[in-house]
């Protein structure tokens, strides 16, 4: 009997210390840190401290976010958009804001917008944590693309711009004509070169040369800023058909150069010089080698006019040059130049390119 009980005794006690060992249920663990975010794709980069809870459902298992907050945010201190060129892809216009037309609501729009240097008076303004308000007082210039439509405003006015801590904006914008407003910013817009800018606005730019596998030179001219051409070189009512200067590099080897503007197919000057420079007002409609008018693109339309300076080894042969008028390509123009006056191929040693566009208004 005594055996017995010594038995039951054993086996209750091992019982109960083996209950002892049981772990406790996993209780869920906590714990929040400090972290910082910078925003920087979109038009207003923003740095965001906040305050993360991550939480972990078993033991040794991941952490995972469970909740977050925002505890202060401010714009990046490197933010400039001086001379900066924006795009918004939308598929409904009329979400960019109250100034679109209702006629565009339901299709799908590009809008590019540039802004100018003029930010001297660039100021901000944190409105209780929920927005940050800029004063911008900057000018530039807003393309608008829906429908087949195409519009330029030039010298829009931004006025001042409101930023959300998701990078969302607002920007106030005057495009003269009673069109005024708000432009809607989403997260989705782009920064883009002045390229991409310059080919939407045009009708004629040249995007493929058949020599662009050719050493390349700098041309640059001061009647040229940020890919427009200045208005005096222009052959309409109000300006004055002055030939723009132009300088490009040396290229050994070279015994002279040659000069052509073009509009897609419309040739306004072909110069043939030793020199590698011309200066401002110093060809006119003079004869063939040395001849220019200025852009006169129809009225409201935005034209590009490309400069291409071919360095050539020797006297070329024939080209294909028709002045003034709409009957040339820039690839047979080059096919001549690459043929010296004895019959040599490989006459182009390299050539340079300087795209500017003109507006009409």
């Amino acid at each position: 009997m005594k055996r017995f009980l010594r038995s039951v005794s054993f086996i209750l006690m091992t019982a109960v210390l083996l209950g002892g060992c049981t772990a406790a249920p996993f209780e869920p663990q906590h714990k929040t840190e400090t972290e910082v975010v910078n925003l920087s794709d979109g038009m207003i980069p923003l740095v965001i401290e906040k305050n993360v809870t991550y939480v972990q459902n078993e033991r040794g298992g991941e952490w995972a976010e469970e909740s977050s907050e925002i505890t202060k945010w401010d714009i990046a201190p490197d933010f400039d958009i001086r001379d900066s060129v924006w795009t918004i892809k939308i598929d409904d216009a009329k979400t960019l804001g109250s100034f679109v037309d209702d006629s565009f609501k339901g299709r799908s729009a590009t809008l590019y917008f540039h802004f100018g240097s003029d930010s001297s008076n660039l100021h901000k303004n944190v409105n209780g944590g929920s927005s940050i308000d800029l004063t911008l007082n900057m000018t530039g210039d807003v393309l608008f693309i829906c429908n087949g439509v195409k519009q330029i405003f030039n010298d829009a006015a931004f006025k001042k711009a409101s930023v959300k801590p998701d990078g969302k904006a607002s920007l106030s914008v005057d495009l003269g004509n009673g069109m005024a407003g708000d432009l809607e910013i989403p997260e989705s817009v782009k920064k883009c070169s002045w390229k991409d800018f310059l080919i939407a606005q045009s009708t004629t730019y040249i995007p493929k040369v058949s020599f662009a596998d050719l050493p390349s030179i700098n041309v640059t001219s001061s009647c040229n800023v940020n890919g427009v051409w200045d208005a005096k070189i222009k052959n309409t009512g109000s300006g004055t058909n002055i030939s723009p200067d132009l300088t490009w590099d040396a290229v050994d080897g070279a015994s002279q150069y040659a000069v052509i503007m073009i509009d897609g197919t419309w040739l306004h000057m072909d110069v043939f010089t030793a020199k590698t420079s011309l200066a401002e007002g110093s060809v006119g409609r003079g004869t063939l080698g040395d001849e220019y008018v200025g852009p006169y693109p129809p009225k409201g339309n935005t034209h590009t006019y490309t400069v291409f300076v071919f360095a050539l080894k020797n006297e070329a042969g024939k080209v294909p040059l028709s002045f003034d008028a709409g009957n040339n390509s820039i690839d047979k123009i080059y096919e001549g130049l690459n043929t010296d006056a004895n019959g040599n191929k490989g006459n182009v040693l390299a050539y340079g390119r300087l795209d500017g566009n003109y507006t009409y208004n």
